[in-house]
């Protein structure tokens, strides 16, 4: 780990970032951070500091609903709000989804002409999540396209305060407010008559008598929305892509219908959806003969993590059937992806299926162009022929 010029401090091993991603010394609430403790210019520190009344006054949708959900809270807030979606969000509802999820995949796979080049971002990584996610919560089928065209343009909320551009932030905020009162009409019906659904399992989940307010589980809507298909839609195209650069893992993934999970797993370690993630200090921390006082701010490289030779062999070779692989993908602590197992089904099957349905796939010369994003790794655009 070293202290970089801006005066956050940069933490790259497998063993500090697994160490500091579970300490509950470290939060992920940026009101908390030491601003005085960070060597930035005036734009820069106008950037990344949330809060203040003046500050309130002048934020959009995006940031004001942003600054209720669980990423970006500590305890005891984050754990009321966690406990109550995890309350609905179980693995045994995930579980249900498999065959669902395997006819939306089919479905899509269906429309893919043969030896015609297609966007597999665009026809299927990003929507078959987003569709899932609409099933999940019940949104109307007639309704979904609105859900499955605004959701990905709320992805920058992960990306730190100051990688948003001004750009991206207006358009976010065109999308929560579309989103927001769309979710705030659907909830409301759910509240009047509930269903067997996750909106409806998520208004009436309850933790020692407390319940989500409609701010709240709006906001954590709007997460669950972007977390839902973010991580998947990446681990779908940065997983082809692997695959496509390593013929021989590939074979062997298409004759290995046993090897479906490790090989999830390790596309998940060998090009992470998530790159980076932050926390900062809430109490005074020593790791490595390191002090870091309260406030500092601590970037963690789980992309590096995960490529740490202490942990993993050969870690720049792609092995489907590595194991154990203790990768950082989810991240882990108290706030360990929740939507991990989903994230898993979906990926497991839309790229186990696409590369045993087609099995001549091949990536289109300069098909591949990289999304604009400082922290999730992935592709706009990412075009494959069949054959």
């Amino acid at each position: 780990m070293h202290e970089s010029f801006l005066g956050a401090w940069i933490v790259s091993t497998h063993a500090d970032a697994s160490r500091l991603l579970r300490d509950p010394k470290l939060g992920s609430d940026e009101a908390k951070v030491d601003l005085s403790a960070l060597r930035l210019n005036g734009q820069l520190l106008k950037l990344i500091t949330r809060g203040g009344d003046e500050e309130a006054r002048r934020e959009g949708e995006f940031a004001r609903r942003f600054r209720e959900v669980m990423l970006f809270r500590d305890p005891p807030d984050h754990d009321r709000l966690r406990a109550l979606v995890a309350k609905a969000f179980t693995p045994r509802r995930v579980e249900l989804l498999e065959r669902r999820i395997g006819e939306l995949v089919d479905e899509m796979l269906d429309r893919v002409a043969k030896d015609e080049p297609f966007d597999v971002m665009r026809d299927i990584a990003y929507p078959l999540p987003a569709r899932v996610i609409c099933e999940l919560f019940g949104v109307p089928e007639e309704d979904q396209d609105l859900v499955v065209s605004q959701a990905p343009k709320l992805a920058i909320g992960i990306d730190p305060t100051p990688m948003r551009t001004q750009e991206s932030e207006t358009e976010a905020d065109g999308a929560a407010r579309v989103l927001v009162s769309y979710l705030e009409d659907l909830i409301d019906q759910r509240r009047r008559s509930p269903r067997d659904d996750l909106l409806s399992a998520l208004s009436a989940a309850e933790e020692q008598g407390q319940q989500l307010s409609t701010d709240e589980l709006v906001s954590n809507v709007l997460l669950l929305l972007i977390a839902g298909h973010e991580t998947t839609a990446n681990l779908v195209g940065n997983g082809l892509v692997a695959l496509l650069r390593h013929p021989a893992e590939l074979r062997r993934l298409q004759d290995d219908p046993s090897a479906d999970r490790t090989a999830i797993e390790e596309l998940l370690r060998y090009d992470s959806p998530v790159q980076m993630t932050q926390r900062i200090v809430l109490e005074d921390v020593s790791l490595r003969h390191h002090d870091l006082a309260a406030g500092r701010l601590v970037v963690i490289l789980i992309g590096a993590a995960n490529r740490d030779a202490d942990v993993f062999d050969e870690p720049d070779r792609l092995d489907i059937a590595r194991s154990p692989n203790p990768h950082l993908a989810f991240g882990a602590g108290a706030h360990f992806c929740l939507g991990a197992p989903l994230a898993r089904l979906e990926g497991r099957i839309v790229v186990c299926s696409l590369v045993r349905r087609f099995p001549n796939l091949q990536l289109v010369p300069k098909g591949a162009t990289r999304r604009n994003s400082f922290t999730i790794r992935g592709f706009s655009s990412l075009r494959l022929r069949t054959g």
